[in-house]
This record gives structure tokens, C-alpha cells and sequence, in this order.
């Protein structure tokens, strides 16, 4: 199957690593009751299968039990969450177990001159198979799990003057299972990310705004109440910035809606370029625009709500030109009103207090900032 893997944009770089994380753990679930009732099957239906190396039970048991301590400790991080594993490594110590197990059965017997060798391939055929399902990250985990325990086998076998050609017969069919089982998982592989960047893009299509590219008020609503709980958990200040631009209907009913839209969006992206990286700027409705300032308190919020307006009369330092909306300069300019958290608050007690400071900077002539009044109890 040879075709280019989906490319996971940086910006989901790690979002996707979250998802295969979530996957592989519960893929880990399914495999480890998967292999260890397979497992203690197999070690007692021996009659069953006409398979008749009784003097050797104990022998493979011993063989078996790795898979099955394996698998249990899986289970036990799953169900217990003790001991902490990554679904990644215990997927490894799976599949790298199961290849350890079949590979010694198969040394066992081969030393000990039985006949069954048609049980022991097709148990090769299976654990083979099995391995490359397991190898959840692809070509990545081929060498730890495929090329070392073969050529340890492999050396194993010479050292105990088994003939390699002898061997041959038994693994093709096994190898082949392997081939397959690897393109399998690198189709699902590939399925997995597909739908995962389906996702991604129809969340964030959801969640930014057609006009402005900014976050709606849908998606800035979860990220301040995380803010809130944040600041309520480790006593950690952050702000809110209510703004609203000024006699924007006279721009519309002057310039039509067009150009109301192309002065929307250029103060929003100038506005979201005067923000640091953490901030988070939303538009909130209509000509309301919210920023979200973590770790800031009132005055640093203060500070950056003055550097907003600056931005958006275009005075800072005569830098940025005005907006040009058909040849003729528009100076369109904003209200501001700040508030912070302070104890007990709720986020919608917040952008209250923020409402009613940005009320009264358009009440004191625009194109300003006010502070909301501290709430004292």
C-alpha cells in the first residue's frame, strides 16, 4: 500500500499526540484480555489439540508467563491506575513479549526434537500477526519488536546447533502474516489521522468566526472557565477586556456593510497581532470583541487594554496606516472596559463588571479605557 500518510499540521501537532495516546490505551485494554486468556488456553488444551509435549508443560508455562505478567499489569494500569504506563510502552512490552514467547517455544521444541512443528507454526503465524497489530506507531517499532528478537533467535539457534535451514519452512508463512499485519496497520494507521484532521478541521470551523477569523463566543466560553478554575485552584489573577467599536453603524449606513465587514476585520487582526501569545481574542457579538488575559491583574489588564486602543485609532507611534476602505482612510476607533477576578467570582459576574465599565467609556466620550469598581463584600 504505497501512498503519502496524511500530514498533521504543527498547530495539531499536539492534539494528535493526545489522540494516538488515548487510542493506544485502549487499545492496550483490548490486547492485554485478548493474549492473556489466549494465552492460558493454549497452555491447557494441549489435549484438545493433540499436542502431546506433556513433559513439557512447566517448561512452557515458564515460556508464557512474561506475557501473562505482561498482560495483568496492563489490565492493572487500566483498571487501577497502578502502575502508571504509558499505553505506548506497554503496547511495546506486549508485542515484544508475545515475540520473545513464540520465538522460545519454538526453540524449545526444535531442541527437544518433537513433531508438533505444525502447532508451533501456526502459532507463529498467529503471535507474528499479533506483534505487528500491536506496533501501533509503525516502522518505528520494527526494530525493538521484530529485527532483535529474530536475530536473537536466530543466534540462539546456531548456539545451540539447530539448523537455520530446518527453521526456514516454519517462518515464511509467520513472516508473510507479519508483512500483512504491518500494511493493516499502516492503512489504519492512516485512516485514524484522516479522521482525526476531519475532526480538528470541523472543530475549528466551529469554533472561529467566518468573518473576523476570531474565536466565537462558543469556544472563548469553555477556555474562561478554565481560567476561572485555575485562579480559584492556585490563586492566580487574569482578566477580562470587554471592547466595542464606536459609531460602528455610521459606518455601515456611510460606507455599506462591506466595508463595516472589511473594518471589522482588519481591527480584529490588528488587535489579535498587539496580543501575546497566551491572550485569547474572541468576537463576542456583533462589533464586540472579549480578550481573555491569563495571569494578568487589573493593572497589567489596564495597561493592555490602553495598548489595544492605541492599536485601533492607529496613533502608536504613527506606525500602523488607517484602514483603507475604497481609497478613502477610515480612523476607526474603540471602547474598552476591564475587570479582573477576584474571589467567589463567576465568570459571568466578570464580563458583568466588564460590560459595565465598557458602558461607561462610552459614556465618558469613546475611544477610552475604565476599570470596573472592585466588588467588596
Amino acid at each position: 500500500m504505497f501512498y503519502s500518510p496524511p500530514v498533521v499540521p504543527q498547530k495539531w501537532q499536539s492534539a494528535h499526540e493526545a489522540h494516538t495516546q488515548a487510542v493506544e490505551q485502549k487499545f492496550v485494554v483490548v490486547a492485554a484480555w485478548i493474549l492473556l486468556i489466549t494465552v492460558v488456553v493454549y497452555q491447557f488444551s494441549h489435549d484438545i489439540r493433540s499436542f502431546h509435549s506433556s513433559n513439557l508443560l512447566v517448561t512452557e508455562f515458564a515460556i508464557r508467563m512474561p506475557v501473562i505478567l505482561v498482560a495483568l499489569t496492563a489490565l492493572s494500569t487500566h483498571y487501577f491506575g497502578k502502575p502508571r504506563c504509558s499505553g505506548r510502552l506497554l503496547l511495546q512490552l506486549l508485542a515484544l513479549s508475545l515475540m520473545v514467547m513464540i520465538l522460545a517455544l519454538l526453540l524449545l521444541h526444535l531442541k527437544n526434537g518433537t513433531n508438533e512443528f505444525h502447532q508451533i507454526s501456526n502459532g507463529l503465524v498467529i503471535s507474528f500477526f499479533g506483534a505487528s497489530m500491536l506496533s501501533v506507531r509503525g516502522l518505528r517499532d520494527w526494530p525493538l519488536l521484530f529485527l532483535l528478537p529474530i536475530a536473537t533467535f536466530a543466534s540462539l539457534a546456531v548456539f545451540l546447533d539447530i539448523a537455520l535451514e530446518d527453521v526456514g519452512p516454519l517462518v515464511f508463512d509467520p513472516l508473510m502474516m507479519m508483512v500483512i499485519g504491518m500494511i493493516v496497520m499502516t492503512a489504519l494507521r492512516h485512516i485514524l489521522t484522516s479522521e482525526f484532521l476531519a475532526r480538528q478541521q470541523l472543530r475549528e470551523v466551529a469554533s472561529t468566526d467566518p468573518l473576523t477569523g476570531l474565536l466565537t463566543r462558543r469556544a472563548m466560553e469553555p477556555l474562561m472557565d478554565h481560567e476561572l478554575q485555575r485562579a480559584k485552584r492556585a490563586d492566580v489573577p487574569f482578566s477580562l477586556v470587554l471592547g466595542d467599536l464606536d459609531l460602528f453603524k455610521r459606518v455601515n449606513d456611510t460606507w455599506g456593510h462591506d466595508t463595516g465587514d472589511l473594518v471589522l476585520r482588519e481591527t480584529a487582526r490588528r488587535l489579535k497581532v498587539a496580543l501575546r501569545h497566551q491572550d485569547a481574542l474572541c468576537r463576542w457579538g456583533g462589533e464586540e470583541l472579549l480578550v481573555l488575559l491569563p495571569d494578568t491583574p487589573m493593572e497589567g489588564a489596564r495597561e493592555v487594554a490602553e495598548k489595544l486602543r492605541e492599536v485601533a485609532e492607529k496613533l502608536r507611534e504613527a506606525m500602523i496606516p488607517a484602514i483603507d476602505a475604497h481609497g478613502q482612510p477610515i480612523t476607526q476607533t474603540i471602547s474598552l472596559g476591564v475587570a479582573s477576578f477576584q474571589t467567589d467570582d463567576t465568570v459571568e459576574a466578570i464580563v458583568g463588571r466588564a460590560d459595565e465599565a465598557l458602558y461607561l467609556a462610552k459614556r465618558n466620550g469613546r475611544n477610552r479605557v475604565e476599570v470596573a469598581c472592585r466588588v467588596t463584600g
